[in-house]
């Protein structure tokens, strides 16, 4: 079978309005990830079911309601992005795909996850990215066609849109010319000899790429219940609305609404 270039698969969720960002399912377990859930759970008491039935929705919500969330990591997704540089940047933080840890501090509990990405490399998720090492880029940029600015006050990492006074088309222009120049530099890096694995180094982080995500129920939750939320930057939040409309059937069968997400 030949080798083809990577193409936005069947089914991808667009994401940034741009014909280029998007997520697909690639691949799931075959055995139905609820009946997986509660079985098990029912394993400790030596018991199992052949189908997954309403009454189970409300075993699968209370195990995780109440942070019993082991039965949640025997079901695996892996996903394909198309994302800017800086969005998987955010989404590499979520590793966590067996487990994570909490430590206790001076009396506290507290989340070290970044710990946990550094130092435990058995989390069962796994990200493939596409390298700048091997292949020279596609010159595919985004340019949000709204800016932003952060508000004056309150929370930092925060962005409100610019209003209607505001030139958004002269800078949405302004930055895919920036884009361009830049792209056009690391073409003559390479012409005149640089290695990739250098010319790279100023490419802009608005620059899309390309990964597989494979990552347990349990990580998909926990990554919807962050990256959903209506603080999060409006460009992983895109990615995350994405991942939730291919898993949602899955989700709600569970018992995890959109609305327990958030809660």
């Amino acid at each position: 079978m030949p080798v083809t270039k990577l193409q936005m698969p069947p089914g991808a969720a667009p994401t940034l309005d741009d014909d280029i960002g998007f997520v697909a399912l690639v691949d799931r377990m075959q055995q139905d990830p609820a009946l997986k859930v509660v079985n098990a759970a029912r394993i400790s008491y030596e018991k199992q079911k052949a189908g997954f039935e309403d009454g189970d929705r409300k075993l699968a919500s209370f195990l995780w309601e109440h942070g019993h969330t082991s039965p949640y990591r025997h079901s695996y997704y892996t996903f394909h992005w198309k994302a800017p540089l800086f969005v998987f940047r955010q989404a590499f933080k979520y590793q966590v795909g067996s487990g994570w840890r909490e430590w206790e501090v001076n009396g506290e509990t507290v989340s070290l996850e970044v710990f946990d990405v550094l130092f435990d490399t058995d989390k069962g998720c796994s990200w493939n990215e596409i390298s700048g090492r091997y292949v020279q880029w596609t010159p595919e940029f985004y340019v949000p066609k709204v800016m932003r600015a952060n508000p004056p006050h309150g929370n930092k990492q925060a962005s409100i849109d610019l209003g209607p006074d505001y030139d958004h088309a002269a800078e949405v222009a302004r930055m895919h010319e920036e884009c361009e120049h830049a792209f056009e530099l690391y073409q003559q890096r390479i012409a005149r000899g640089v290695a990739k694995e250098i010319a790279r180094m100023l490419l802009p982080q608005s620059l899309y790429s390309q990964a597989y995500w494979t990552v347990s129920l349990q990580g998909i939750i926990h990554f919807l219940e962050q990256r959903l939320e209506a603080d999060a930057q409006y460009e992983i939040r895109r990615y995350a609305e994405a991942v939730y409309d291919l898993v949602k059937g899955d989700l709600e069968r569970i018992g995890v609404t959109r609305e327990s997400l958030l809660s």
